[in-house]
């Protein structure tokens, strides 16, 4: 791929990619002021961002200038005008004839044939006189500026006889190059041909001249005696923007180096956004049936420095689009949203309404601006927002289920569900499984999951479900998420509520005392050992034994061995 090539891939990005907002436009102008102020001769300077309606930067716009060799950009124009119609062929001869070789700037020889692309090539890289001269002959001028007129671009003028002068506004040759930079100018094909032409320009003493190695500058250069121009579009790190800088009543060198300085400015200026917008959307996921739409509200506060008009060039809309888990836009908006007219720092409500797509599961939706030409102006700085969308099937049933906060590790807890079943829900009966999953609220995992049958669902009925709800084999606060669902299928909303799980319950709920049953005892601790002295019949009291019940004899005591 050519370097321009690569430069338009840049330019043509998603109209929802964004970059970093950087608002430096009001830097570049009072630098461009001061540049301007500066320079010893007079000039014509018109900048724009071909992606927004508006001129950046213009001085002395309207005033009309001898065009000098920038005059070959309309003949160049009607050339490829005519290939694109079959008029022309790349490979058709022209021949340099003795009246239009000029005193200066003519590389050819009279009666020198090339072909049409070959003198196109010629005129347009070296800005050969005698070529231009030649296809200023063979296309005719009136054709030209009727051209020209029918692109809208009537401030551009090529002279019809050598008596007078070719002529434009900087305005004017801005809007050929922005024509071109958007592809629009004769056709897609016809603007690639002539922005890859005007990249091969072997001319760079101006525009290019204090750019780094390798930007790609698509431009055509002038001079006369006193009349110094340089025109086209250099490609930034954000986005082509037209610069066309003509001079006049200055030396050359002088020219030159505003030109370059002008440049210069220009590719290192990151712009603000012509608008930029905070969008408050949708924090948790918007739920929606499969194959229809679905209408959110969107407050949309203005946070540029100027305010939207209700239409006209001032006017911005909003634009959506929807990617799939693949990242693959899977719906856009069907037309843009006209957006009110809002003062800086205002806020208005706005209505979206979104195509579902007819596959079930999760998408990701993408909100930013566009301006009145249809340019997103997410490529430019302006904010996006993003938000989630879950399209189901059809739900069955309304449900709203209880359960208490705090349970206790695999314990039975009362799940009460309240349920009213939705039209949808038919004739027949349906049986409903609740399904869960218990969530981390540090990660957002889910950290285990189950499900337990909780009834059928009749056709118009309405009441409750009853069912126990064994808590997890953990400990501490979770997330829980669950939805009543049908052979897999989700039929209600998801819900969620917070839960801690604590160790098993030794205190039953209702009884506010402690469970009956043996008591517990204390395990005694060891008692010290005593030491009691040997018995001695001195020391043993005088103690009368007592007497035994009558009937039973009195032991005698047992023989020694």
């Amino acid at each position: 791929m050519g370097r321009f090539l690569m430069a338009l891939a840049v330019a043509l990005a998603p109209i929802l990619s964004a970059r970093p907002a950087a608002a430096s436009t009001n830097d570049l102008i009072q630098q461009l002021d001061q540049l301007t102020r500066s320079f010893a001769g007079s000039a014509g300077i018109w900048i724009a961002d071909p992606a927004t309606s508006k001129a950046l930067y213009t001085h002395n716009p309207e005033e009309q200038v001898v065009t000098a060799s920038l005059y070959k950009l309309a003949l160049m124009a009607e050339a490829e005008r005519r290939v694109d119609a079959g008029d022309l062929k790349y490979t058709d001869t022209i021949t340099i004839e003795d009246d239009d070789i000029t005193d200066d700037g003519s590389f050819e020889p009279a009666g020198t044939t090339m072909s049409l692309d070959e003198a196109l090539e010629s005129m347009i890289t070296i800005s050969d006189n005698g070529t231009a001269r030649a296809l200023w002959h063979v296309l005719g001028p009136k054709n030209v500026n009727a051209m020209l007129a029918a692109q809208g671009i009537p401030d551009f003028h090529v002279q019809i006889d050598l008596d007078e002068d070719n002529v434009a506004t900087p305005h004017a040759i801005g809007m050929f190059m922005t024509l071109l930079a958007k592809r629009q100018l004769i056709s897609p094909a016809a603007s690639d041909r002539m922005l890859a032409r005007l990249g091969r320009q072997q001319i760079n003493n101006r525009l290019p001249a204090a750019l780094p190695n390798g930007v790609v500058v698509a431009h055509k250069t002038g001079n006369l005696p006193g009349l110094t121009h340089d025109a086209g579009i250099v490609y930034t790190k954000f986005g082509p923007r037209v610069v066309v800088v003509m001079t006049w009543d200055a030396d050359e060198p002088d020219a030159d180096s505003f030109i370059a300085d002008v440049g210069s400015l220009v590719y290192s200026a990151v712009l603000e956004p012509p608008a930029n917008a905070k969008f408050d959307v949708p924090r948790t996921a918007v739920l929606a049936d499969v194959g229809g739409s679905t209408r959110i509200t969107v407050p949309i506060t203005n946070i540029g420095g100027n305010p939207w008009a209700a239409a006209g060039t001032s006017s911005f809309r909003l634009i959506w689009e929807m990617r799939d888990g693949k990242d693959s836009v899977v719906a856009t908006s069907a037309a843009p949203i006209v957006l009110p007219a809002l003062q800086p720092d205002k806020t208005a409500n706005v209505g979206v309404v979104l195509n579902v797509p007819k596959a079930a599961g999760d998408y990701k939706v993408t909100i930013g601006l566009m301006d009145a030409d249809g340019h997103a102006l997410a490529a430019l700085g302006a904010a996006t927002a993003t938000f989630a969308l879950r399209a189901h099937q059809p739900y069955l049933v309304n449900a709203d289920m209880t359960m208490p906060t705090v349970m206790h590790q695999n314990e039975a807890s009362l799940l009460i569900t309240h349920y009213t079943a939705l039209p949808t829900a038919g004739t027949s009966s349906h049986p409903l499984v609740l399904t869960w999953r218990l969530i981390d609220p540090r990660n957002g995992r889910a950290v285990t999951q189950g499900s337990l049958p909780v009834g059928s669902l009749e056709p118009g009925a309405a009441g409750d479900f009853f069912a126990p709800f064994i808590a997890p084999n953990l400990l501490g606060r979770y997330r829980l998420s669950y939805e009543l669902r049908e052979r897999n299928i989700a039929v209600s909303e998801t819900l969620t509520s917070t839960v801690t799980i604590t160790g098993p319950r030794t205190y039953p709920d209702d009884e506010g005392g402690r469970t009956p049953g043996p008591p517990v005892l204390k395990a005694p601790s060891p008692t010290p050992r005593f030491r009691f002295p040997a018995p001695s019949g001195s020391l043993v009291p005088n103690i009368p034994l007592p007497s035994l019940p009558p009937g039973r004899a009195t032991p005698s005591p047992r023989p020694s061995p």
